[in-house]
């Protein structure tokens, strides 16, 4: 008979085959990838554009809400070598003309990465991000109406260990946008532009936490406060939004999620 005082304890990590270890991190990564898409849905669903996603949006975009491709995967494999940036520094203040300026660079300068942010005005804000290459060719991507729901929500996704968040505008991919994949050691950045512009670029965990802070008090000065990057999902879910069940193991959406 067994002594029910006795409590099993839980193998050590470094007892747990490698095989093991692989299936529970996929596993835990396409829960967060599920999640984050049903949650992308509702914000489809919000703008009007769960209608015209099949004949309006990127491809890339139609097979991820559908389930049919890894969005993390499809783009790490076209952008192979993606700067990876290290070194941030932050200038001047925003006004109502003049943006707060926060540039993060290479290793050795020859890839930027410039973000303009201007300060919060009637409830919304403007971002442009520009990507510039040996100080010789620039691509910049404008957001030009972010609300304050979607920054704040955008904030509080990013201080996640892992997950993907989008941060665009109300027209959606109608404008440019911003894709991040954060990870536990590192979050990849890719921009659109609806005119067929794309650029990437990797970024430490230092700088997640450097851009997030200082957008943060630009956005909403006076109100950062210390808090750990990791964020459970559901602290960040609209409340009066129940979280829509995926229809299979893959975590599609149903058809009815998205009403195509």
């Amino acid at each position: 008979m067994a002594d029910s005082g006795n409590v099993i304890q839980p193998a050590p990590m470094d007892e747990i085959p490698v095989e093991e270890l692989i299936r529970m991190t996929r596993e835990f990564t396409r829960r967060i990838t599920n999640q984050d898409r049903q949650r992308l849905a509702r914000d489809l669903r919000d703008s009007g554009h769960q209608r015209t996603i099949q004949i309006t949006a990127p491809i890339t975009l139609q097979q991820f809400f559908a389930g049919e491709i890894d969005l993390d995967s499809e783009l790490a494999s076209r952008f192979v070598n993606a700067p990876l940036l290290a070194h941030a520094r932050f200038t001047g203040q925003p006004n109502e003309r003049r943006p707060a300026c926060g540039i993060f660079s290479s290793q050795d300068d020859s890839n930027v990465m410039t973000v303009d942010a201007y300060a919060d005005y009637e409830d919304q804000a403007a971002l442009e991000i520009t990507f510039t290459l040996f100080s010789a060719l620039a691509m910049r991507f404008r957001l030009p109406a972010l609300s304050t729901v979607d920054r704040r929500r955008w904030l509080d996704l990013m201080r996640r260990e892992n997950g993907i968040a989008f941060l665009w505008t109300r027209s959606r991919w109608e404008e440019p946008y911003l894709v991040f994949v954060v990870r536990e050691f590192f979050a990849r950045l890719y921009a659109f532009s609806p005119q067929g512009i794309e650029a990437a670029a990797r970024l430490t965990p230092d700088m997640i936490a450097a851009l997030v802070n200082w957008l943060e008090g630009v956005w909403f000065p006076g109100t950062q406060i210390e808090r750990p990057r990791s964020v459970q999902p559901e602290e960040i879910a609209p409340p009066s939004i129940p979280e829509p069940e995926a229809n299979n193991e893959e975590g599609d959406l149903s058809a009815e999620d998205l009403e195509w």
